[in-house]
């Protein structure tokens, strides 16, 4: 019972900071707010942003996508690998049910990223069977795979820990990670909240 709890305030917790995220989005394209002038979105990517990453990554549609590329929106962030029958499709669960207590405004100023581990096999193609299978194939996530070292850099980023272990698996955090529309994480989530 204390656990359901935690995890139900868990969940709220993140998807407070996304609706936060999403509403200042919201009222800096329209200028609407009670005491609030909307300032323009500065040229330059600050030290901490996801956004100054330069890799290219692929999506399970094979588009091509940066980081730079969701600047403007509030993203959510994990990272799995295809074939993992265990933690993986509770973290896509997770997500989808973050994203799912967001109103249709704020989804649309939210885009998700499942990034994988395993760069050999989870190709676009595969990755799109994957997202199809999770019910996650929808306008606004990208199931990303890409170069090894780039795999590993977003993960060092974003705090995440794996490795490949003698199975073929891989042995990594659950963590669900919140970017604001600067591309600067502003929520960390480690742990299932299943």
């Amino acid at each position: 019972m204390n656990i359901d709890r935690n995890v139900s305030l868990r969940v709220f917790g993140l998807a407070v900071m996304i609706f936060g995220l999403a509403f200042s989005v919201q009222v800096a394209a329209t200028g609407h707010a009670h005491h609030h002038t909307p300032m323009a979105m500065m040229e330059s990517v600050s030290d901490d942003s996801l956004h100054q990453l330069s890799a290219s990554w692929r999506d399970h549609r094979n588009q091509p996508l940066t980081l730079k590329d969701l600047s403007g929106k509030a993203v959510i962030v994990t990272m799995i690998y295809a074939n993992c029958q265990t933690a993986c499709p509770v973290l896509v669960e997770d997500v989808k049910r973050l994203y799912h207590g967001l109103d249709d405004a704020q989804q649309a100023n939210t885009r998700v990223l499942v990034v994988s581990f395993d760069a050999e096999r989870d190709t676009p193609e595969a990755l799109h069977r994957y997202a199809i299978d999770m019910g996650a194939d929808r306008p606004g996530w990208h199931f990303l795979t890409g170069d090894e070292s780039d795999i590993r850099t977003i993960a060092a980023v974003l705090g995440i820990r794996y490795r490949e272990n003698p199975s073929g698996g891989f042995d990594h955090s659950n963590v669900i990670a919140v970017l604001n529309r600067q591309g600067e994480i502003v929520g960390r989530q480690e742990g299932l909240m299943q």
